[in-house]
């Protein structure tokens, strides 16, 4: 995908079949601004095409707030449990429906691709990707829900990825923000 402009707005998005992750950050220049971020949850009790419908209606809404340009959408993790996974894959098909029909472009990203993109491991804990986010947008907090902190991180590593160094790596920026992160910790590595 080509280098993204300044002021592009990239939606992120965590997907699930209850609760749905969502980040919208915005790049001006070098700073990273956290547009608007939250999550969509549905009832449990209700039907899966229920759920699903009522998550896709969700996210065109947070589509039509906050005009996001692209979107990134996190890849389905295969572990061992092939039901979870055919309905986290029925949840992102829902979310895919819902993008395509905002003529979003969508990037698709391993969970461990966007933590390292943010914090320079990708088996980072969901808490230090949370602190980095906090560090990273100038938030007085660090973003919560963690599905919502796991979709920021999504779109920053969409933003981020056409800067990425040809050899993998991280970004100056924000392999500067991790060593003022470090030296804020007392010097210790972050993982």
């Amino acid at each position: 995908m080509p280098g993204l402009a300044d002021h592009q707005r990239v939606l992120g998005v965590d997907p699930g079949t209850r609760v749905v992750g969502w980040g919208v950050v915005e790049r001006a220049g070098t700073r990273m601004i956290a547009v608007g971020y939250g999550v969509l949850r549905v009832d449990p009790a209700l039907p899966i095409e229920q759920r699903l419908a009522r998550l896709a209606a969700g996210l065109r809404a947070v589509i039509a707030t906050h005009a996001p340009l692209e979107a990134a959408l996190e890849e389905v993790f295969y572990g061992r449990d092939a039901s979870a996974a055919q309905r986290l894959g029925e949840g992102r098909g829902a979310l895919l429906v819902a993008l395509a029909d905002a003529g979003l472009p969508v990037a698709h990203y391993a969970n461990n691709v966007a933590k390292k993109a943010l914090t320079g491991h990708g088996r980072a804990s969901k808490q230090q990707v949370a602190a980095m986010l906090q560090r990273v947008l100038s938030l007085a907090a660090p973003p919560s829900p963690l599905d919502a902190s796991d979709a920021l991180a999504l779109a920053i590593c969409h933003h981020q990825r056409p800067a990425l160094p040809a050899g993998g790596g991280v970004p100056a920026r924000l392999a500067e923000a991790m060593r003022r992160a470090r030296r804020q910790q007392g010097g210790g590595r972050t993982r």
